[in-house]
């Protein structure tokens, strides 16, 4: 349902951006064959996300003694559409607004090593099997999905006018994120001794909806939305970028490389803030490019 919707959005921009893309060309004088250069330029956007994850999490929330994930992160990516209008008069001008409807992909991946700690286990011999404490090893693991649909809007500014670095710019500006997944799976694993397995707990079972996988080695501790987690994010985004010119002006492709710092907290509870290095291309068309 989410791909679909996802999909549904980026197809109605793009729908838009191609409506504009087929206007007739603006000419600087009807008299004269030059073509004006244009204002607006618009195209699809890809690229990578190096997602973090800031935050302090308690392997089990109820027990101050249990191990503590500090941070996560993981690799994503993002894809959409941009829409570029220059500032002043295109010719001269070293200055735009852009703005980005995106899906993005930031997930997070945190573990946390619990090493000889004395656990109730269910040791295995052959056929035989018995309940003791022993010291094992165990780990702890916590796998984030969180996927939103962003729309970002840019200033950007291109500092030097002349020479091989023109198309060098710096952007800034705010983002406004909508999750569509936030969710977890936090699980322990028991790594050593290999002849024995998690006791099952019932009442776990019952009123926490543990469940033992593995052949009762591993136990899912949560799996399902992060609780008291916010919808919204708001952010500040801010990078550099390089134009590079194809043709007679009709198409660029820009390389950039951006931060993306979240203002909001995922969950309050934590203070848990997601941030994301992105780097990414936006081939962008100008209204006459395609013809």
């Amino acid at each position: 349902m989410n791909q679909k919707f996802i999909l549904l959005i980026i197809g109605l921009f793009m729908l838009s951006g191609m409506s504009l893309l087929s206007q007739t060309i603006d000419y600087a004088d009807p008299l004269t064959p030059v073509e004006k250069k244009p204002s607006i330029y618009m195209g699809p956007v890809l690229g990578y996300n190096k997602s973090m994850h800031s935050v302090e999490l308690k392997t089990f929330a109820q027990d101050p003694l249990c191990p503590t994930f500090v941070n996560g992160s993981n690799n994503g990516f993002f894809a959409g559409w941009s829409f570029e209008y220059l500032l002043g008069e295109p010719e001269v001008s070293n200055s735009s607004i852009i703005a980005r409807l995106l899906y993005n992909n930031l997930p997070a991946s945190m573990e946390q090593p619990d090493l000889d700690m004395p656990t109730r286990v269910v040791e295995i011999n052959g056929a035989d099997t018995t309940e003791i404490i022993q010291n094992t090893s165990i780990l702890h693991t916590n796998e984030v999905k969180y996927d939103i649909i962003t729309f970002e809007v840019m200033y950007k500014f291109n500092p030097l006018q002349g020479g091989a670095l023109k198309g060098f710019g710096v952007t800034f500006g705010p983002t406004f994120d909508f999750a569509l997944t936030k969710t977890q799976e936090q699980r322990m694993d028991l790594i050593r001794p290999l002849n024995a397995q998690f006791k099952r707990n019932e009442a776990d079972i019952a009123n926490k909806g543990y469940k033992y996988e593995n052949n009762d080695r591993s136990i899912v501790i949560m799996d399902g939305d992060i609780p008291n987690s916010s919808a919204f994010r708001l952010g500040i985004k801010a990078g550099v970028q390089y134009e590079i010119l194809l043709g007679r002006g009709g198409m660029y492709v820009v390389p950039s490389i951006h931060y993306n710092f979240g203002l909001t907290n995922l969950n309050s509870d934590f203070g848990w803030r997601v941030n994301a290095i992105q780097i990414g291309v936006d081939l962008r068309f100008s209204m006459g490019g395609l013809f």
